[in-house]
């Protein structure tokens, strides 16, 4: 896996922040489980509206706040496959929020925690990167978790869910090989591109419904407007100083305390089949981040 910036190991100025950086963005990026349980009336169409379109709208603003005069050409620079990065991170977005609406927010998490797995396999075969028999092992081993999660949604009457969380892994494996082709370009006009594409989908979707109360307004551009979008912005400036392996290690807190928030503060308490195969998607997320970080760097 390529490196983006220095090595964390020995801990630069700018490492350093990065670390915090991503630990932030985990930390905000957890709550998005507890807000969306706390969204009284709003449908899931509604949600995406408001929470997408609040998230683009933040992000356009950094855009043009950071290069005002090169916001066309950033836009042309993205290319067509910048236009298929933004569909897939619309699709994602949309997902996300259907899953936690459909299943409890440890499947959700559990299952989008095998992104970098996918992510790795689907490199390869579309981009030629190396994976191997260690890789392709944990990729079986995360199969079997989501296997078990999924499996336990046709008892609970939650696999709509997790067939959601299942798109949204697979969706943002595509988004971040397409942002590995295309490393050279920024790609953040697909995120905005994406976030306006999913609102106005979920808006046809609501048939022009979209009044909803004040409080789950509120909460929806929280959510999108300021947590993912400051998530972005963490992430994003993070992902220069420290490689694919140390943004997924850091990015376990996210896994961990997404299912926790809700434990604690609403009493949602997984299935044993949930922990379960939560335990085994996670164990593989480490090995492949620790594997990742082991390998020998590349030019």
């Amino acid at each position: 896996m390529n490196r983006l910036g220095h090595s964390a190991h020995a801990l630069p100025l700018g490492a350093r922040y990065a670390v915090l950086f991503v630990l932030l963005s985990g930390f905000l990026n957890s709550f998005g489980g507890l807000i969306l349980r706390n969204i009284q009336d709003a449908s899931e169409w509604q949600i995406v509206v408001f929470r997408t379109g609040s998230l683009s709208l933040a992000l356009l603003i950094m855009m043009l706040m950071r290069k005002p005069g090169d916001f066309l050409a950033s836009i042309a620079r993205i290319g067509s496959w910048g236009l298929v990065a933004a569909l897939l991170f619309a699709t994602m977005q949309t997902l996300f929020v259907f899953s936690l609406s459909n299943t409890t927010v440890a499947n959700t998490v559990f299952i989008l925690s095998s992104g970098p797995i996918i992510t790795a396999v689907l490199a390869r075969l579309v981009l030629g990167e190396r994976v191997d028999m260690a890789t392709w092992g944990i990729l079986l081993l995360a199969l079997v978790g989501i296997a078990l999660m999924v499996g336990d949604g046709l008892s609970t009457g939650s696999i709509l869910g997790n067939l959601a969380a299942v798109g949204g892994a697979v969706s943002f494996a595509g988004f971040v090989v397409i942002f590995r082709a295309k490393r050279q370009v920024d790609m953040m006009p697909s995120v905005v591109i994406g976030g306006f594409m999913a609102m106005a989908v979920a808006a046809v979707m609501t048939s022009g419904q979209l009044s909803i109360p004040l409080p789950d307004l509120a909460l929806s551009v929280f959510w999108g407007g300021i947590i993912s979008a400051a998530v972005l912005a963490l992430f994003t400036v993070a992902s220069r100083h420290l490689s694919g392996a140390e943004l997924t290690l850091l990015l376990m807190l996210e896994y961990f305390l997404g299912p926790f928030w809700v434990w604690l503060f609403i009493n949602e308490v997984p299935s044993m089949m949930t922990l379960v195969g939560g335990a085994i998607v996670l164990s593989g997320v480490l090995a492949q981040a620790y594997l990742s970080s082991a390998r020998p760097k590349m030019a």
